[in-house]
């Protein structure tokens, strides 16, 4: 990922950024790339103003904004009816809440409505709800179709993709030219994940959570993709237990998963935390033997590498973009396969030379990835 050279144009730019994707107190991937990488670009592009956009009833406050730089922009219309009055009359026109900007920048998709000259950047993740619908709920996928996502890829001027993975699939799946498309990797929060986390605090947390002396790890959004059920299959395998730590807050779909831990043979040696605050995050990855993500299918897969930024031996899937994120320095398996899921876990479980192999490996690739690396590219695009 080789760092981009941006010349400075001279020319002030109105830049504005679409914050909605922000709503939510809980992170997840496309969380964490809105607030990393506009913290990188506040702080390091002086030349530009950009205009902050948030619609919420509740007025929110953004801590980690607080630069020279950033103009609040926060309106409290009731979101369905901002969407529905966007959907359907095409109003309001973004220009009309944030004032004249000459680019908007959008960290996910959602409803929009701009004028026909202003440049818009959108960032895709992934395109599971074109790909994989059946994974997401009756809800998801009314949504989708509501913001009618190929329309989006249409409007935009730019599109940001998290991975090659993802970039291909725009260019196979939907046609998008390739020349429209800049792959922008995800970083690791190198602060908060490395592997000289503090005893004390690992002590306190794994007393907090009550979680095990040796377990294998899933941290995530609990839902289909995610692959949880032949996990907990490849965990009933093992002829010596293994206790299994699921973290994350319930997503859709979650119904089946739930009883399947309840009706399990090991159940007494599977823990559900629920939603872990990212603060806690790096903790329960550093307390954990294995770090295990299954996924049937992702866009880019940030946990597998903020468990090796920790120093714990990942175990992830050979397909989607999971095999470009971590390279050589993971163990990565079928995930449609449940014994080798299961003899993959073994391994690194017990084998102390493959460990020592995995994590050394890990840390050596998760250090590739930082933020303000794809703040460069992201801000080369937006420029």
């Amino acid at each position: 990922m080789p760092e981009i050279n941006i010349q400075q144009t001279g020319h002030q730019k109105d830049i504005a950024v679409d914050l909605r994707s922000l709503h939510a107190s809980e992170f997840s991937g496309v969380e964490s790339f809105a607030v990393n990488v506009l913290e990188e670009l506040l702080g390091d592009d002086r030349e530009n103003v950009y205009k902050l956009f948030y619609n919420g009833y509740q007025p929110k406050q953004f801590e980690y904004f607080h630069f020279i730089n950033a103009q609040y922009k926060q309106t409290r219309i009731p979101n369905r009816l901002l969407n529905l009055s966007l959907k359907f009359f095409g109003y309001p026109k973004l220009e009309k809440l944030t004032g004249p900007c000459d680019v908007l920048f959008m960290p996910n998709w959602n409803m929009l409505a701009v004028q026909p000259e202003t440049k818009v950047v959108l960032t895709v993740h992934d395109l599971s709800p074109l790909v994989v619908p059946q994974f997401y709920n009756i809800k998801a996928r009314v949504w989708h179709w509501f913001i009618n996502i190929p329309k989006l890829l249409k409007r935009a001027d730019k599109l940001i993709a998290v991975s090659e993975f993802t970039k291909t699939s725009l260019i196979k799946k939907l046609k998008v030219p390739a020349e429209k498309i800049t792959v922008a990797p995800l970083g690791v929060d190198h602060e908060n994940y490395h592997p000289n986390l503090k005893i004390d605090r690992l002590r306190e947390v794994r007393n907090s959570y009550g979680l095990p002396g040796d377990f294998v790890l899933f941290l995530g959004t609990v839902e289909p993709r995610k692959n949880l059920a032949r996990l907990i299959e490849a965990i009933e395998t093992q002829a010596n237990p293994i206790s299994l730590v699921i973290a994350g807050r319930l997503g859709w779909k979650y119904g089946p998963l739930l009883k399947q831990i309840e009706r399990s043979p090991k159940r007494r040696f599977i823990k559900l935390l629920g939603y872990v605050p990212e603060a806690d995050k790096p903790y329960i990855m550093k307390l954990a033997r294995v770090f295990a993500y299954p996924s049937m299918y992702e866009g880019f897969g940030l946990p597998v590498l903020e468990a090796m930024a920790v120093g714990t031996p990942v175990l992830t899937s050979n397909v989607s973009s999971l095999p470009e994120v971590a390279g050589d320095s993971a163990l990565l398996v079928n995930p449609y396969n449940v014994s080798e899921i299961a003899d993959g876990l073994k391994r690194l479980h017990t084998d102390t030379q493959l460990r020592e192999h995995y994590i050394a490996k890990g840390l050596e690739r998760s250090n590739q990835f930082t933020w303000s690396k794809c703040a460069v590219i992201v801000k080369s695009v937006i420029h």
